[in-house]
């Protein structure tokens, strides 16, 4: 199965080319105290922590279809809220939100083997398009601040109106770099959305478990998957050696 050479690469964003764990936390530290400014730093911490865990699901619900980016974004806020004991109103979500899109702009970083793997796709002549459950504009705002707009093509859940693990994704991420699914390979960092929905659309899986970064949410990390196309993978560079 793995020896078949790899004609394209479809890679996840968040958490696997982006620490976007730590861009969220940072940002949502910063939004919170432009927002709740009369309150004491535990409770920033707090609401950053509460809408990055999201408990209600929102963001899942956004990539079924079933919400709006900025609703469950709303929602996010106002259950992080309501867990601190404290309720929102319309103006602070606003502050919130122009807060933390300035703060998240600005503490996008790559981590430090996205540019092996990127270098060994480009000398082995293997085409990249990126997949995320994001939304375009937030997507845009990630890759505008460091510097790969237009750099390679972009599927998001705006793309199909749903996101991963629906196997449309990933058959829109191939067709994007004109490969056959069952001859490319996905990178990303969770179980459930781009190691199951990338099976379900024929291709191969390098599911990244990072042994230095702490557990994305809902990563599922550590979970038995017994099928031959799956390699479990703690960093990019092992990636670039299959190339």
């Amino acid at each position: 199965m793995w020896e078949a050479p790899i004609r394209g690469l479809v890679l996840d964003v968040d958490d696997t080319l982006l620490d976007t764990r730590s861009a969220m936390s940072a940002a949502g530290v910063t939004a919170a105290a432009a927002a709740l400014p009369d309150h004491e730093p535990h409770v920033h911490e707090g609401l950053s922590t509460g809408f990055y865990d999201d408990p209600g699901g929102h963001f899942d619900a956004y990539t079924r279809g079933d919400l709006p980016f900025e609703q469950q974004r709303r929602l996010r806020y106002d259950t992080a809220l309501a867990a601190l004991g404290l309720t929102s109103d319309d103006g602070q979500f606003g502050v919130y939100e122009r807060a933390y899109r300035e703060a998240f702009a600005g503490v996008q970083v790559l981590f430090d083997d996205v540019a092996a793997l990127l270098s060994a796709a480009q000398a082995a002549d293997v085409p990249v398009c990126l997949l995320t459950n994001s939304a375009a504009d937030q997507t845009r705002l990630k890759l505008e601040a460091i510097g790969w707009t237009g750099r390679f093509p972009v599927v998001t859940t705006d793309t199909i109106g749903v996101g991963k693990p629906d196997p449309r994704m990933f058959a829109a991420a191939c067709q994007r770099i004109e490969v056959e699914p069952h001859t490319a390979v996905c990178v990303g960092d969770t179980l459930d959305t781009d190691v199951r929905g990338a099976l379900g659309a024929g291709m191969r899986v390098a599911w990244l478990c990072r042994t230095d970064r702490p557990e994305p949410r809902n990563a599922g990390w550590g979970t038995p998957v017994e099928d031959p196309r799956v390699r479990v993978v703690t960093t990019l560079r092992e990636v670039a050696d299959l190339l």
